[in-house]
């Protein structure tokens, strides 16, 4: 359960920030189809009965504690009225009747709940629900402005943008980017095969930002791991600018076998469709765009739509940081890719020597698997008794390096 603090002195201009993060639970919650109960409550209204604040709060913390009690998702707007949403299911329709009690707890009349509470029930009320959300970012864009002097650059080292990304500081970030120049933070990394005399042959190599480098210089108090629905959002738009750099500066990588990140929304936007018509189409099959699992999961038709515009094109397609647990849960094998990227990083080595997880790699084309995140010795003699070829981590660098010298 997220919860919000009404009195904010950051530095966030008049927040926005709990506005779009609705927004974005909202969307994800519609694409989902599940039916969802969203209830608004307008305490901005109710305070007027109080004349202070502190009722108000009183009133927030209640709901706070409402929500977290009944297993629902809390989200305060800046101006303190509130939405809670949780499944709809038959235990939870009889809640809405509750919540005004919980609001006003010394009388609460069937009035208030018409004045002050609005049910929305999805994923039918999706378009009301919007709306609502829509009013409260027109209320919140108002309050700020009379805050627009700082730049995206003085934001982000502020203590507004501390601990996990919001979609505030996602969309400072996205401002950001238009004036940094990101090819200092671009970096390179094989991916190797491994060969029967033991040496390392490069195949290709994955063109990347340098997260960490990137943070540490503009966003340092922020984790942008997570939530994973907006570092999603994060690497879409990193994805989206770098190439449009790699597009606008294609005669650098002539030649060159390249593996790119790209988001599933953005196979079918201008930007990979000007890349398309950049690139060579003979050099299209040295390419491979890398499509992560999480974003995958999301949209299925988009994703099979996405995957054939690519194969179309005769780029190469691979799934990127698929988890060694989701291999006895999901059939990574039945995408139509090329090529299948396990994390093998040194925290989840020790699964590989389950049965179960040798199990499910062994069902698993060898031609098609990747370990990436080869950080430690124990995952790369593992994957090299399953018969994994190709691997890619800085482990893997170095070994391939003291073998040319």
């Amino acid at each position: 359960m997220r919860t919000w603090e009404f009195e904010d002195s950051r530095a966030v201009p008049s927040s926005l920030v709990r506005e779009q993060d609705l927004i974005l639970r909202v969307r994800r919650l519609q694409r989902l189809g599940a039916p969802n109960l969203a209830v608004n409550i307008v305490l901005s209204a109710i305070s007027a009965r109080h004349g202070d604040r502190g009722p108000l709060e009183e009133a927030q913390e209640r709901l706070q504690k409402f929500a977290q009690k009944n297993d629902a998702t809390y989200a305060e707007m800046s101006n303190g009225d509130v939405f809670l949403l949780w499944p709809e299911n038959n235990n939870t329709r009889k809640l809405p009747n509750k919540v005004m009690d919980v609001v006003l707890p010394d009388g609460a009349t069937s009035e208030d709940s018409k004045q002050y509470m609005i049910v929305f029930h999805m994923p039918a009320d999706y378009v009301k629900l919007r709306e609502r959300t829509n009013h409260y970012v027109d209320i919140s864009r108002a309050a700020a402005m009379s805050n627009t002097s700082a730049t995206p650059a003085q934001m982000l080292q502020s203590e507004a943008a501390r601990g996990p990304l919001t979609a505030w500081s996602v969309d400072q970030i996205g401002k950001l980017l238009r004036d940094v120049d990101l090819n200092r933070y671009i970096r390179r990394q094989p991916v190797y095969e491994h060969q029967p005399d033991g040496s390392w042959k490069p195949l290709f190599e994955e063109c990347f930002v340098s997260f960490d480098e990137l943070r540490r210089t503009y966003f340092p108090h922020l984790d942008v791991s997570t939530p994973e629905h907006l570092f999603l959002d994060l690497c879409q738009t990193l994805d989206r600018r770098l190439l449009t750099d790699i597009t606008e500066n294609y005669e650098v990588y002539t030649g060159q076998s390249l593996s790119l990140n790209l988001s599933v929304a953005s196979v079918m936007g201008s930007v990979f469709a000007q890349f398309a018509r950049r690139a060579p189409r003979a050099a299209h099959a040295n390419i491979c765009f890398e499509l992560h699992r999480a974003d995958l999961l999301q949209d299925f038709p988009l994703t099979m739509n996405a995957m054939t515009v690519l194969h179309r094109e005769s780029f190469k397609v691979a799934i990127d940081n698929v988890t060694l647990d989701m291999l006895n849960y999901l059939n990574v094998a039945m995408f139509e890719t090329d090529f299948i990227k396990l994390n093998v990083a040194q925290e989840r080595a020790l699964q590989i020597k389950t049965q179960k997880t040798r199990r499910a790699i062994e069902a698993l084309p060898r031609e098609k698997l990747i370990f990436f995140h080869c950080d430690n010795e124990e995952a790369l003699l593992e994957g090299v008794k399953l018969g994994i070829t190709k691997f890619q981590g800085w482990l893997v660098d170095d070994l391939a390096r003291l073998g040319r010298e």
